[in-house]
């Protein structure tokens, strides 16, 4: 029984297609979208190269929290962004309606193995982003009151950096998430 879970984990991430669910409805799985930029590679939930990506599902949940590991290091950004899909070739603190982390301009140094945890709490009258290193809140950020898009998490790579991500915590589980009353990205229909 153990090694036939290990085969269907195995198979959701190699194979990121609809699985049946309890309903035997197909459950489609959080993941990087096809809105990339050109020098970016994307496998499975892999990413490095140069550039921009944004995952496939809006944030809409009160909070949401999502983690990357740091397979190679080098410079990365982080956060959330509204839908475009012009500047995916630049790091997120270039483009307009992105609020993100810089790994340059946090002081934290981050090595091959390191958790880098994001959460995105809606609970307030303004949206705040908040960025873990190793399980340790190291900034929050208050976005934008005048936000009129739903907003996607996003990140982009340079110098080496390749990152692995863990967007819903279902096909293994978080390293040192979620904090208290913060879950896993969810797909759009798993919240209704």
């Amino acid at each position: 029984a153990d090694q036939l879970h290990k085969l269907c984990c195995c198979l959701k991430v190699y194979f990121p297609c609809f699985f049946e669910d309890s309903k035997g409805m197909g459950a489609p799985l959080v993941s990087f979208s096809e809105i990339k930029g050109p020098r970016v590679k994307i496998s499975n939930f892999y990413i490095a190269g140069n550039g921009t990506a944004l995952v496939n599902v809006p944030v809409i949940q009160n909070r949401a929290y999502w983690e990357f590991k740091m397979i190679e290091s080098g410079h990365f950004c982080a956060g959330v962004c509204e839908p475009m899909k012009t500047s995916l070739d630049c790091q997120l603190t270039e483009r307009k309606r992105t609020w993100a982390f810089s790994s340059k301009s946090l002081k934290t140094e981050f090595k091959k193995g390191d958790s880098i945890g994001l959460g995105y709490d809606l609970s307030d009258i303004r949206p705040v982003l908040k960025i873990w290193h190793n399980g340790k809140l190291v900034k929050s950020l208050k976005c934008s009151k005048d936000m009129q898009n739903d907003v996607y998490p996003c990140v982009s790579v340079e110098e080496g950096c390749m990152l692995e991500a863990n967007f819903e915590g279902s096909l293994q589980n978080f390293q040192f998430g979620p904090p208290s009353n913060y879950t896993g990205i969810m797909y759009t229909r798993d919240i209704l």
